[in-house]
């Protein structure tokens, strides 16, 4: 007689959704407590719209770029206030247990992954700090709310294991897990909106990591990317890559400007929104640009210089975007 497998779900958790990964679970998880916000609001006010540019010789792609923050649920959580713990763990044992408690209790739990090692994704790329919703487990997989999905996605828990792991520069994961308490106020939420807005355009204009983030980035790699097939063996791989980040993986298109503009819309901030839009369009341009010339088997002059104006004028875009915001406050 064939064993049964002991299943365990969060009663009443109900998984919706959306256009970027964090954004989705910090919405599911504050309406598992009642209180419904749209995922453009979670994304602004976790101060999601940033940038990072990286170069990084030994990993593939060598050079690497983000349109949002590194830590929107810790932004989130410190900027709300909103009954959010995130805890990590020392090794995965003790991540797991953590994780499963959570659900045996009835409660869901938002883990931060390397997408590479989930199951439902293919190993093309690392790309820590995946948010997910942790919804239910068994004795072999965990059923994990993800982001576009429209039902519940399995991985084994030895993989989920490894994907709450990473040792990536720039984005480090020790099994992080953001819960929510009993009580999240709404008003706390909407008082945050300013504070929200003011920490993105401070850390495009003011970036903590210098020349690796925000507007400083953003000029560099206005100035270096025409320049890749010249720079990086991987030049192909890079340009594909800088398409799927900027318009497919879970960005909602134009590397999370578009979401953005939304979220200002939301926020009475209609000037910025259009600014916003604007600079979404020229992140999609520039996108296409990128596709086109991974295409060609050898580097292509004229695809080149094309991602190079797309480049400026996205420069341009975000320029004016930020320092609108910022003299508007």
């Amino acid at each position: 007689m064939e064993e049964t497998t002991r299943q365990v779900m969060v009663p009443g958790y109900t998984h919706l959704p959306g256009n970027h990964c964090g954004s989705t679970a910090l919405r599911n998880l504050l309406a598992f407590r009642g209180v419904d916000i749209s995922e453009e609001m979670a994304f602004g006010l976790g101060a999601g719209a940033c940038f990072y540019y990286v170069t990084i010789p030994d990993s593939s792609p060598s050079r690497w770029f983000n349109g949002r923050a590194a830590k929107l649920e810790d932004n989130f959580r410190e900027l709300t206030g909103a009954a959010l713990e995130m805890r990590t763990f020392e090794d995965d044992d003790t991540a797991w247990a953590a994780a499963r408690d959570s659900v045996d209790s009835g409660e869901p739990a938002l883990l931060l992954t390397d997408l590479y090692h989930l199951d439902h994704y293919g190993n093309s790329a690392h790309f820590p700090g995946h948010a997910v919703v942790l919804a239910g487990y068994d004795d072999e997989v965990a059923y994990l709310s993800d982001t576009g999905f429209e039902d519940l996605q399995t991985t084994s828990l030895e993989n989920l294991a490894r994907a709450r792991r990473s040792s990536h520069p720039w984005f480090v994961l020790e099994g992080n897990m953001f819960t929510t308490g009993d009580d999240i106020d709404a008003d706390a939420l909407r008082f945050a909106i300013g504070p929200a807005i003011e920490r993105a355009f401070r850390e495009m204009l003011e970036p903590g990591f210098g020349e690796f983030a925000g507007l400083p980035a953003v000029r560099r790699f206005a100035e270096e990317a025409p320049l890749w097939p010249e720079v990086a063996d991987d030049w192909q791989w890079c340009a594909r890559f800088a398409y799927q980040v900027i318009e497919r993986r879970g960005t909602g298109g134009g590397a999370f400007r578009p979401m953005y503009s939304r979220f200002l819309a939301e926020a009475g901030q209609s000037d910025a929104a259009e600014l916003a839009a604007i600079a979404g369009r020229g992140w999609t341009r520039i996108a296409g640009a990128f596709k086109l010339a991974s295409e060609s088997e050898e580097p292509a002059q004229e695809l080149w210089a094309d991602v190079g104006s797309a480049a400026a004028a996205v420069l341009e875009a975000e320029d004016r975007l930020w320092t609108t915001l910022a003299t508007s406050r």
